[in-house]
């Protein structure tokens, strides 16, 4: 991995080597869901540009990459690697300290407008009680969001990656142990998903599991990842053409998964991985997880105030990096993060009963 950046040896899921073309994909998933938020503004807006809410599905094969590159890099370099409590637990306590503290943030600022006379911006130009706020708050600190929660639809995705952390180290070690298994795990998620009215869980469950899989294939270098734009174009308008002929709005779909999978291939290599480290391009992925976190409810409450949809759009790009520069990135300073994960539970009494689980290469 000459053009990686960085060494894992000794390494840990949030000490990683910064794969500079993930930043630009990150850019590519908020900018779509910005814009299928913008054309859920607009009744005339056509089927195929609520493809935006994509994104999300993208956002999701780059978390489980993210998430599964610096085990595999190393197990791929013939480490030992060690499943155990402790393991498991600072996994744990390092991904609510990297997810939690910039979440908090702002629930903090959208707390402090819920007891303003402005009140709490909403979906739908809607604005809620104070009361009613405070009641979505306490169950967002507790990554508790519904589908659709009532002051940000967004946040239904953090509550659902916060699940899947848990879960997150075994389902490593059961692809370091079993490509068999773990294709079936994600065959089984499909099955119960649509055969059983399954939960939005098992529906995305698999495209989390796709990024481990593509972390893998960019860590092996494999040569037909060139080829990869080919399948990320082809399962691309069929999601396109999916959307136009039907209302697909369920983040369990195959097509939308294999092709957010593809893509991510596809930018790791050659022309389109130049693209994807495109600075500008990158700047916004770096601020990415911030503008996700405030971009609807002031989407909304601009739009519905009047404001031009597109100058709605960049000003809430712009409060999305004020909130990077004031909240997410200090408080995910090295220093920050350090002094959270020593304040919370020790990781080895977490998860007692488990029993070590060895994967060798």
């Amino acid at each position: 991995m000459k053009r990686l950046r960085g060494d894992l040896a000794g390494g840990t899921a949030d000490q990683k080597s910064h794969v500079l073309f993930i930043d630009g994909l990150r850019a590519l998933a908020v900018l779509s869901v910005l814009g299928f938020h913008i054309a859920q503004t607009d009744t005339s807006a056509p089927r195929w540009s609520l493809c935006g809410s994509r994104g999300v599905d993208l956002f999701f094969v780059i978390s489980g990459f993210c998430l599964a590159f610096p085990f595999l890099r190393r197990w791929r370099a013939g480490a030992a690697w060690r499943l155990d409590a402790r393991t498991l637990g600072s996994f744990l306590v390092r991904r609510f300290s990297r997810i939690a503290p910039a979440y908090y943030a702002v629930l903090a600022v959208l707390a402090f407008l819920a007891a303003t006379p402005f009140g709490y911006p909403a979906i739908d130009g809607r604005f809620i009680s104070a009361a009613t706020a405070w009641k979505e708050i306490v169950c967002d600190v507790l990554f508790l969001t519904s589908d659709a929660p009532v002051h940000n639809p967004s946040f239904w995705s953090l509550g659902l990656e916060m699940r899947w952390y848990v879960f997150c180290p075994l389902l490593i070690a059961l692809f370091m142990r079993s490509r068999v298994l773990f294709a079936g795990v994600a065959l089984l998620m499909y099955v119960l998903y649509f055969s059983a009215g399954g939960i939005e869980d098992e529906g995305t469950l698999p495209c989390f599991m796709a990024g481990i899989v593509a972390a893998d294939i960019v860590i092996c270098e494999r040569r037909w990842t060139r080829f990869a734009w080919i399948g990320a174009a082809i399962f691309i308008l069929a999601g396109f053409i999916q959307q136009n002929h039907s209302d697909v709005s369920e983040h369990g779909n195959p097509v939308w998964h294999a092709a957010a999978f593809f893509l991510v291939l596809s930018a790791s290599t050659g022309t389109a991985r130049r693209l994807f480290e495109w600075r500008p391009l990158c700047l916004i992925g770096v601020a990415s997880y911030s503008i996700y976190l405030v971009h609807k409810p002031f989407l909304d409450s601009l739009v519905d105030a009047g404001v031009p949809a597109g100058v709605a759009a960049l000003a809430t790009l712009a409060i999305g990096f004020l909130a990077y520069y004031l909240f997410e990135r200090p408080l995910s300073s090295p220093k920050v993060r350090s002094a959270i994960e020593r304040g919370l539970t020790a990781p080895r009494v977490l998860f007692p009963q488990l029993r070590p689980l060895k994967v060798k290469r």
